[in-house]
């Protein structure tokens, strides 16, 4: 799964979390605020310990994803009209930051993809235009997405607030992108044409797996979501903010080299 990122590729520094949608909620359709909280956890195959986990803090126009391990936030300011879209990536151990455009995203995606479909890897040519059989029971709210290289089967509940619906589902595409462009992976095309399909259906999903032909594992996510924020996460919220106008600038080239190199010490202490 592109999970979360999500989904989903994800790489060791935790970007990851993006990329899927997994929402633990009861029997009844989901009702959207304006405020919204997601906490995430991803799971390979049937182990009981998380690969990673996430807090995703949706407040105003402004998203906010905090990883545990390592620390991390990234910030997301959508486009407008005028205006290119922005992630601000937050290093807390390094106490620096970088900025990163939706345009620079999109024009290195769009590289990726061109490159992908002149290779000779059958995975690759499919990340790059992936063409997925759809079926989807509305009795059930099962999704699925299936291809002879890679495929979704996703539980899924109704959204009852289409806007904030496809807020999120804007949120999802960038990271998506943000980590095929952090984390060398292959081009997001699978996770994109999910979020898409959950769109148009008018769900979010309740439980994602994915698997890859390529790959003997399952990923799956789990998200819990709330619909108000509480007290500690605007505290939360106001540090997230402190940090940004506190935090070294640095290039994306720096800051990349300092989380390979933070990385590299974490494992060789592992």
């Amino acid at each position: 799964m592109d999970i979360r990122f999500s989904a989903f590729f994800f790489g060791r520094n935790g970007l990851l979390a993006l990329l899927t949608l997994l929402i633990l909620t009861g029997p009844v359709g989901l009702c959207f605020s304006q405020e919204l909280r997601i906490e995430t956890e991803i799971f390979a195959d049937d182990q009981e310990e998380p690969l990673s986990k996430t807090v995703t803090l949706f407040d105003s126009n402004t998203v906010y994803d905090f990883t545990e391990n390592p620390p991390a936030i990234a910030v997301f300011r959508p486009p407008t009209a005028s205006h290119d879209g922005q992630f601000i990536l937050l290093d807390l151990q390094s106490e620096r930051r970088t900025e990163v455009s939706t345009e620079r995203i999109t024009g290195l995606i769009d590289k990726l993809v061109r490159w992908a479909s002149d290779q000779k890897d059958p995975l690759l040519n499919f990340c790059a235009d992936p063409q997925f059989e759809e079926t989807f029971d509305k009795s059930t709210g099962m999704l699925s997405l299936t291809s002879e290289l890679w495929n979704y089967r996703v539980a899924t509940v109704p959204a009852d607030d289409p806007t904030t619906l496809k807020r999120y589902r804007e949120f999802t595409d960038w990271y998506t992108r943000l980590n095929t462009m952090m984390n060398s992976t292959p081009p997001p095309g699978p996770r994109l044409e999910l979020n898409k399909a959950l769109e148009k259906h008018g769900v979010v999903p309740v439980e994602i797996q994915r698997t890859v032909d390529s790959s003997s594992s399952t990923l799956r996510a789990v998200h819990l979501i709330t619909w108000r924020l509480s007290r500690a996460d605007r505290a939360r919220l106001e540090e997230a903010r402190h940090h940004l106008a506190t935090f070294e600038k640095v290039d994306n080239a720096e800051f990349i080299a300092q989380q390979y190199e933070t990385n590299l010490v974490r494992g060789q202490s592992e």
